[in-house]
């Protein structure tokens, strides 16, 4: 796994990921926007702009931030957090910031051990994402999020999933 200091990092290595997509197999690169205003097709070329993608190289954009894939999956979302499931947005891509909607709902939840270690609160009044955000998030994508309810509710994971199928048959 490459990355997980953002996408600046991931942008740096693509010529290598590129190598091993041509020389090994298949790779494949997530990616967010963090912008509303960024477009995914625009961003790969910029990526890409120097070097023939290999065909194994497989480079998914997630709109806007990948919060809106976790989301996606409403009900196991909403019943992990113990909250109600009509807090959670029906398209979560449609969000101006998937972070922040994920953090307010995580306030709410009655799982204080959820509830304490997604959200840390800031100067009093901001939110911010707490100590385990990120532990915490990745472990319910292993262990409960469900990526084919998730799909329904999200266009670009939909895609993503179909686009990793292809590349197996």
């Amino acid at each position: 796994m490459v990355g997980l200091n953002g996408n600046q990092s991931i942008r740096t290595r693509i010529i290598d990921l590129n190598q091993i997509a041509a020389n090994i197999g298949p790779v494949l690169v997530l990616t967010d926007l963090d912008s509303p205003d960024s477009c995914p097709v625009e961003l790969i070329e910029e990526w890409t702009g120097n070097i023939s993608p290999d065909p194994n190289l497989l480079i998914r954009v997630i709109v806007l931030e990948i919060e809106s894939w976790v989301m996606a999956d409403r009900h196991s979302f909403a019943k992990w957090l113990m909250v109600a499931r009509d807090r959670i947005p029906h398209h979560p891509e449609d969000v101006d910031d998937p972070k922040r909607i994920l953090i307010e709902i995580a306030r709410r939840s009655r799982k204080r051990e959820l509830r304490d270690g997604l959200v840390r609160r800031y100067r009093g009044v901001v939110y911010q994402r707490g100590l385990e955000y990120n532990a915490l998030l990745s472990d319910f994508v292993e262990h409960t999020w469900d990526p084919e309810a998730a799909r329904l509710n999200s266009r670009s994971l939909d895609r993503a999933i179909r686009r990793i199928a292809d590349m197996g048959s």
